[in-house]
């Protein structure tokens, strides 16, 4: 990165010398810092980094009083064109290790995890930052702040620690709305995405909590990659869920696994297991007497059945599912109490 950052520096100290800083005026007009994420060049595993420079790129703009609009960049996506043409005003590549730079693009190392890039028409913005990070390098919080995203904490963990993943704090709180132990839906958020705000699965779902666009929408999230609105979304979600099986569930662990098959399956399956569990004289009150039918869900003949409106159901992953959350919690408790 070396060579490319001396040039952008060298280029950035010409354009503010030409006089592109004017005295006290303004540097932006409020608008939030239109941002992207390229994730060009990741694995699988390794640090939260797309995480961790959405929320560095996100404290920028919350110290120059502004709001941040940060969006994962496409694979194929000309990330830098759109800063050239002004439509975007910050890159973060968390993986690049090096970018050919020119005149037209200023060239930031956001710390050892990567490289922040602005046009070199915002070289006003690209100083401030640069300053910011400097001075956020040398805070006291630096460390707390990113030291969750480099070492997050699985449920396999043996040593104790203090902290399991960067959003305890807002992990906490819809815990707290929802009435469950944080560490249930540290287990949840670890199941669906491992605590990766970029998660995309097969089937559209994304984000932390791996919500549907549509119920993340219908539910107050307007962007799935922001952490907190994800969150908050998945807790209400969960809160419309539980009232579905209160008066069905005997006792709280009960409804907790109802709740959480159907945050995986659908209320819709659910349902439909409930209804068979009934009609082959099972207690229904209790989810392992529903996850007892569900391998009869799987045929082609239970579709004729009267009770069955989604047709057949191959439920393992969901019958895994809730093993798995309930034995990440319970090993959570033990590592992080």
């Amino acid at each position: 990165m070396s060579r490319p950052f001396i040039l952008s520096c060298a280029i950035l100290t010409l354009l503010l010398a030409a006089g592109a800083c004017t005295g006290n005026d303004p540097w932006h007009d409020g608008t939030p810092l239109r941002g992207a994420i390229s994730m060009s060049g990741s694995e699988p595993g390794g640090p939260l980094l797309c995480g961790y420079h959405h929320e560095l790129i996100g404290r920028f703009a919350k110290s120059s009083g502004r709001t941040a609009a940060i969006r994962l960049a496409g694979r194929k996506e000309a990330v830098l064109d759109s800063l050239r043409s002004g439509a975007l005003d910050i890159v973060a590549f968390p993986y690049a290790d090096s970018l050919a730079a020119d005149t037209t693009l200023v060239v930031l190392p956001a710390d050892s995890s990567g490289i922040w890039v602005f046009s070199a028409a915002r070289a006003i913005e690209a100083q401030k930052a640069s300053e910011w990070l400097e001075a956020f390098r040398e805070s006291g919080s630096y460390g707390a702040v990113k030291q969750p995203f480099f070492q997050a904490h699985t449920p396999f963990e043996s040593d104790s620690c203090t902290y399991i993943s960067p959003y305890d704090s807002l992990l906490r709180v819809y815990a707290d709305t929802l009435g469950w132990d944080w560490h249930l839906l540290a287990a949840l958020v670890y199941q669906e995405s491992k605590f990766r705000i970029e998660a995309h699965s097969s089937m559209g779902a994304v984000g932390l909590m791996q919500l549907i666009p549509d119920t993340a929408k219908a539910f107050g999230c307007t962007d799935c990659l922001d952490p907190e609105q994800n969150i908050r979304a998945a807790a209400c979600l969960l809160l419309a869920l539980e009232d579905r099986y209160r008066k069905i569930a005997a006792g709280g662990d009960e409804l907790t696994k109802y709740t959480l098959a159907a945050y995986n399956a659908g209320s819709g399956r659910i349902r439909d297991c409930i209804r068979h569990a009934r009609h082959m004289g099972k207690d229904v009150s209790r989810w392992e007497n529903v996850a007892s039918v569900i391998p009869q869900m799987r045929v082609d003949s239970i579709a004729a059945m009267g009770h069955i409106q989604h047709g057949t159901f191959n439920g393992r992953e969901t019958i895994y599912f809730v093993r798995q959350v309930t034995s990440f919690s319970e090993r959570y408790k033990k590592i992080c109490p």
